[in-house]
């Protein structure tokens, strides 16, 4: 019986998923039947893989620390999506310049929204160095003249990786997308495409093919999940069942670093 395990490593987590045939490692396994998937369950499964990759695009290049920060512009201001997006490239060539003077790489992933009162505005996780709130506040100065306060919170502070990595990738609403009717289409995806740097890392499994008799006790109940020395398994990210539209089943589960690593201590970033 094969069974792949992918493993996604970064500095203070591990992600196991584990794909096989059958049910749960049962004698007599056989692939599931599979099912043809109706557009709403793409959709749903497209956006799970989406949030997923962000998820571990920010865990591989970000540590506690690092900033979640909000762009804004004075009140009133309207602007088209092409000057703002190149607002956005000027705020970033400013603050890249700031960041080598002090001998650091800017990292930043970002997306622009546009608020309930049809306000323009761009969330942005940033790597952390010293007085970096004060560089992205010059930075946004000199960007452009309608530049209004910036918000600034710790990735941590704000639902950590993967609340943010859900908040990055969610949908506009049904009021949202009153505000945003009259772009054409091609604006409106302007507003809520996510953008990143270019030196970030890129998540990339580890993966092993492997016989393994004690991965079946673990799916069957009866043995448990043992966590890598240094880590515990996060109870809440333990998911098993079957993939209906490939018929293949599934174990994921999540390590967290005990004591978790700040930026420079570990090998990322």
């Amino acid at each position: 019986m094969a069974y792949i395990e992918n493993d996604y490593i970064s500095a203070n987590y591990i992600e196991h998923e584990i794909y096989f045939r059958g049910n749960y490692g049962a004698k007599g396994e056989k692939r599931a039947e599979r099912s043809k998937p109706t557009p709403l369950e793409i959709k749903k499964n497209n956006h799970w893989n989406k949030v997923k990759y962000y998820r571990r695009l920010m865990q591989l290049n970000f540590y506690p620390g690092d900033l979640w920060t909000c762009l804004k512009y004075k009140a009133g201001t309207r602007k088209e999506i092409d000057k703002v997006k190149a607002d956005i490239r000027n705020f970033f060539n400013h603050l890249r310049r700031s960041y080598k003077k002090r001998g650091a790489s800017l990292m930043f992933i970002y997306k622009l929204e546009i608020g309930k009162r049809g306000g323009l505005h761009c969330h942005v996780v940033v790597n952390r160095i010293p007085d970096c709130d004060l560089l992205m506040r010059d930075a946004w100065k000199k960007a452009t003249d309608d530049a209004g306060s910036i918000d600034y919170q710790t990735i941590e502070e704000n639902g950590g990786y993967a609340g943010l990595a859900e908040y990055i990738c969610k949908e506009p609403d049904e009021e949202i997308q009153g505000q945003i009717s009259f772009l054409v289409p091609e604006d409106r995806k302007k507003v809520y495409s996510i953008s990143s740097s270019r030196n970030l890392q890129r998540p990339e499994p580890v993966r092993k093919r492997y016989n393994h008799w004690t991965l079946r006790k673990i799916l069957t109940g009866q043995d448990e999940i043992k966590p890598t020395e240094g880590f515990y398994i996060d109870k809440d990210s333990v998911k098993k069942g079957v993939n209906r539209f490939n018929g293949m089943s599934y174990l994921y589960y999540t390590e967290v670093r005990t004591k978790m690593l700040k930026r420079g201590e570990g090998e990322s970033g």
